[in-house]
């Protein structure tokens, strides 16, 4: 097979299908991949820049950084005042810091209106004090008609559908960022200070760390703040990976999305290509069944097709193979006319001249051999006539009249001519007289017919048993039936009894010879008359069944 005849078969069909819906994920995963690159970056220039300007306006303001005497001496009654007082400080972070948290009523101020529920903004001057403190890095959790990444839930039944077929696999891929945030307060002003040291050396720094839980990450930038030519602190952004992580979340359920309804696609897809594939397999079957009858006789063909795949090949194979085959069929089924035609003339010149040397003066012997020779013609005669006579048949009834006749009448007299013509044979006959069996037809072919049923019935017989002929009716159909006992028929001999120059005898078995012509003049009689012929086997072992059904004549 060349490669574009590969393109164009089935399996080059199937096999595209299945690479183009594997690609899908693929390419899901890499755009996934590549947006969260992306987030990631947008996200550390984002909070470098307000970093450096929240770092820019704090510097070069040294009373933001004055600590008052009395705030070192005041105790934990007036911290918590102070936490009471800014209530947009993280309570847990500010709790943690002890002593450590000396807030500047300016600085949180000033942080108060840059905050946002996802940030938290540390200030820490150089003694690693911290002054001022704002925003909470917690989720909160949410709040009725949201779902956890805090999109408005819908209650149609499309968006049901939806969330009930889509998010549950987004939550298995991607878990929710709701509440992952969680950090123990000691862990986050560990980190803070570490940055923060570098920051009080003039080195900004930025660094990403994971949550105590769950998958979230948080984004830490510090950058110095200066007083002149000195750094009297440092400002520190901190930020989850909330926001991203709800785009992502979102653009994996419209990736989800999208792959279902495109393998939706592909599966119906695939099952259309594949109920075609069926349906001409199917279509192919059934005119491959007609075109040939129950006797092996071909009576149509196959439809070809301009399809380049294998279904269509073999379909032209088929029909090509079939036209061959009626060909060959027909050359057969003619041959005993074309046979019988050729050897008239000759047979014709040896019988003159064995008559032309009968008359002259011959000796013994060779009267002797004249008389074989007479025997041995006559003989031939006899099979050339055979020979002709299913041509004849043909054409009798290619123009024969039809009339209604009761079958039964025409079965009992040619059943007496039997016995007289074959005194040595017994028959037995039986009739169902309980309503006349009326047939469309010409009562001379099924006389015929019958007469070939009973030469081979009486050819093949065991000498000494009955032949048995029967008649019945079931209201719908006529059914003739001639037994006999002898040889059995050999295996799949029913297949092709039935065909023109074909005997399927056990040789020596029948008396006198067999051109396999009978039983293919009764096919063309029972087939003239709209009915049906088969053999078999007798279930006791020997002999053999013949039956004929026709059509009974309703008026």
């Amino acid at each position: 097979m060349t490669l574009p005849d590969f393109f164009r078969s089935i399996r080059a069909r199937l096999l595209l299908i299945a690479l183009l819906l594997l690609l899908i994920p693929l390419i899901g995963y890499r755009f996934l991949q590549e947006m969260d690159r992306y987030l990631r970056e947008g996200q550390q220039q984002v909070l470098t820049g307000a970093a450096r300007l929240l770092s820019a306006t704090l510097s070069d303001r040294p009373q933001l950084f004055v600590l008052n005497g009395a705030a070192d001496d005041a105790g934990a009654e007036e911290r918590r005042r102070l936490l009471a007082l800014f209530s947009s400080a993280d309570p847990e972070a500010a709790a943690g810091l002890g002593s450590a948290y000396l807030p500047s009523a300016d600085i949180e101020r000033m942080l108060s209106v840059v905050a946002n529920s996802a940030s938290r903004i540390w200030v820490v001057d150089a003694h690693s004090r911290v002054r001022g403190l704002s925003g909470s890095l917690k989720v909160s959790p949410p709040s009725a008609g949201r779902d956890p990444l805090g999109v408005a839930t819908e209650t149609s039944l499309g968006a049901k559908i939806y969330g009930v077929a889509v998010r549950p696999l987004v939550r298995a891929i991607s878990p929710d960022a709701a509440g992952a945030a969680g950090e123990d307060p000691h862990d986050a002003r560990r980190a803070v200070m570490l940055q923060v040291d570098r920051a009080l050396v003039g080195e900004a720094n930025l660094r990403w760390r994971s949550a105590r839980t769950g998958s979230t990450e948080i984004l830490s930038v510090a950058q110095p703040i200066w007083q002149g030519d000195n750094i009297v602190g440092a400002v520190v952004l901190e930020e989850t990976t909330e926001g991203g992580q709800s785009i992502k979340s979102a653009a994996l359920e419209s990736l989800l999305a999208s792959t279902m309804i495109v393998f939706a696609v592909g599966f119906v897809a695939l099952i259309a290509f594949a109920w075609r594939l069926a349906s001409r397999v199917r279509r192919l079957q059934s005119e491959a069944d007609d075109a040939i009858d129950a006797h092996g006789r071909i009576r149509g063909d196959i439809s070809g097709t301009d399809m380049r795949d294998e279904i269509g090949a073999l379909s032209r194979t088929l029909n090509g193979t079939l036209l061959r085959l009626k060909r060959y069929n027909d050359y057969l089924e003619k041959m005993a006319a074309r046979l019988s035609h050729e050897l008239r003339t000759p047979v014709a010149v040896v019988r003159s001249s064995l008559d032309n040397l009968r008359v002259g003066e011959v000796g013994g012997n060779d009267r002797i051999y004249i008389e074989r020779a007479d025997e041995g013609v006559r003989r031939m005669s006899s099979l050339i006539a055979r020979m002709s006579e299913a041509s004849q048949l043909e054409g009798m009834l290619s123009s024969a009249d039809r009339s209604v006749f009761d079958v039964a009448v025409v079965v009992s007299g040619c059943v007496e001519g039997y016995r007289l013509a074959y005194p040595q044979q017994s028959f037995q006959l039986d009739i169902d007289a309980s309503a006349p069996m009326f047939v469309n037809g010409n009562a001379d072919a099924i006389a015929q017919m019958l007469d070939k049923l009973i030469q081979n019935a009486v050819d093949f017989s065991t000498p000494g048993t009955v032949v048995r002929i029967a008649l019945r009716s079931d209201g719908r159909s006529v059914m003739l039936t001639v037994e006999n006992d002898g040889p059995l028929l050999p295996p799949a001999a029913a297949t092709h009894l039935f065909v023109s120059m074909v005997s399927s005898r056990i040789e020596g078995s029948a008396r006198g010879g067999h051109l396999g012509l009978g039983l293919y003049i009764v096919r063309l009689v029972t087939e003239f008359h709209g009915g049906r012929v088969s053999a078999k086997n007798r279930d006791s072992g020997s002999g053999v069944c013949f039956a004929v059904v026709l059509p009974r004549f309703t008026k």
